[in-house]
């Protein structure tokens, strides 16, 4: 009797096989696309020419390889300070000149407290083709006191992430394709966890890439609008009146008592550690003062003082003062 073996676990075998066939390819294109990238963001590779060659001798192969000066990402930044004649009227000007060019205000700060120079302080984005053109308009609205610009260039770390981004895309998608193909529980569940890593670091550089797209495509230029010492209003006329006087001077004196407590704090550990120095030294002084004046009193106690007899006396025995019996 013959036993006829069914084809069908044969080709489930073969089929997981082409799986991980294909899913061991995908991760050596993985690697090697990484690879591709880590050289990406290095230093451009150098070109071998003669010594004496011009430019435009460089092989046709090299194009892509090399980038031009206009062609560089870069992020420019600007810090300008102005004085004009009215703070406000500047400010809303500035804002206004921003708005039309397509940019936007990022942050903005005021600064308007009695007595002191009024300042206003703004963050602008600006787009790149109007950066040289706002810097030119801002100026005009009063007199430049200080002009500060930089330049940082991003190329690489652009270049970086746009072939990492496009990278995992690639990876993902095939993976995708292994996940239809799959057969067994296993496969899929490991199939699925390489997907969600994947989809994670692409997420993850594809927010980096817009940062970046944000950074090159607008300027930030930060102004400072404020008004001339001259300018400045003076608050002479205003007195302050009996209750702010009184106000004026309780916060005086509560004042002047912080700074007598914060004295008497300071000097409280120097004064018990001088008294307790000073007490030995005061008893002794005192003991000895007395042992002086008790050795003074018994000198003038202890010596007799003697009377000699008058003539009358020795004549007559029976002389008052003296017992007769």
């Amino acid at each position: 009797m013959s036993t006829n073996v069914s084809p069908r676990p044969r080709q489930r075998r073969r089929g997981a096989a082409s799986i991980v066939t294909l899913f061991a390819a995908l991760l050596l294109a993985g690697c090697a696309s990484s690879n591709l990238a880590g050289d990406s963001a290095g230093e451009v590779p150098a070109v071998a020419e003669p010594a004496d060659a011009a430019p435009e001798a460089l092989p046709a192969d090299t194009d892509g390889l090399l980038v031009l000066p206009d062609q560089r990402m870069v992020v420019h930044s600007a810090s300008m300070s102005l004085l004009v004649e009215d703070v406000d009227e500047a400010a809303a000007e500035v804002k206004e000149w921003v708005r039309q060019a397509g940019g936007y205000v990022a942050s903005e700060t005021a600064n308007a407290a009695s007595g002191r120079n009024p300042q206003v302080r703004l963050s602008l984005r600006v787009p790149v083709d109007s950066y040289e053109e706002a810097l030119n308009a801002f100026a005009a609205l009063g007199t430049r006191q200080s002009l500060e610009r930089s330049v940082t260039d991003v190329t690489e770390e652009v270049t970086d992430v746009d072939s990492r981004v496009a990278s995992a895309e690639k990876s993902v998608a095939r993976l995708q394709e292994l996940l239809d193909e799959a057969d067994t529980i296993s496969d899929i569940l490991e199939i699925e966890e390489q997907i969600s890593s994947r989809q994670a670091e692409l997420e993850a550089m594809q927010a980096r890439q817009r940062v970046l797209a944000d950074q090159t495509s607008y300027a930030t230029v930060d102004v400072e609008l404020r008004l001339p010492s001259s300018a400045v209003p003076v608050d002479d006329g205003d007195s302050p009146g009996f209750v702010g006087g009184l106000a004026a001077g309780w916060r005086a004196l509560l004042t002047v008592v912080d700074v007598v407590v914060v004295v008497i704090g300071w000097l409280l550990p120097f004064t018990v550690v001088a008294a307790a120095a000073a007490v030995p030294v005061v008893w002794l002084r005192r003991r000895r003062s007395r042992r002086k004046e008790d050795t003074a009193a018994g000198t003038g106690t202890d010596t007799p003082v003697t009377h000699e007899p008058s003539a009358a006396q020795e004549q007559d025995p029976a002389a008052p003062g003296q017992d007769r019996d």
